[in-house]
């Protein structure tokens, strides 16, 4: 399985999009004016990451009649990167004065929201892989 030509696009843009969101919530202080931006920036981070990795490094594991497994393993690939995300934001708050992670409820609800976009986005991979008998020129 590759990623077809419209899922390449997609995965880039939404990768490129949302790391222009994760910076622009740190330097205009987001995070502060809108109590929901950071749920939002976090299924939708995981989403963008997950599903790029999906297409361009997982695809050959979307085997047919394997599907289910394919997306649960690229559904724990992305809560794992949230979750590592969260033991950088505590790490970031034990380093410098601050507070990014704003007790257990905010770290909590942030993983949930990482394995939401993970998993949404394991769910609409497929739709962006062909096989190696569909390919152009195959």
């Amino acid at each position: 399985m590759e990623a077809t030509s419209q899922g390449r696009k997609i995965a880039w843009s939404l990768a490129v999009l949302l790391l222009a969101a994760n910076v622009a919530g740190y330097a205009l202080n987001l995070y502060a004016a809108a109590w929901w931006f950071d749920r939002v920036l976090h299924a939708a981070t995981l989403f963008a990451l997950t599903f790029w990795l999906a297409l361009l490094v997982f695809a050959p594991v979307f085997l047919p009649g394997r599907t289910l497994l394919a997306a649960a393993l690229v559904t724990s690939l992305g809560v794992a990167i949230g979750a590592w995300w969260e033991v950088a934001e505590w790490a970031f708050d034990l380093l410098s004065p601050g507070n990014v992670i704003k007790g257990k409820n905010d770290t909590i609800i942030d993983i949930v929201m990482d394995t939401f976009g993970a998993a949404l986005a394991a769910a609409l991979a497929p739709h962006y892989l062909r096989s190696d008998q569909e390919r152009p020129g195959s």
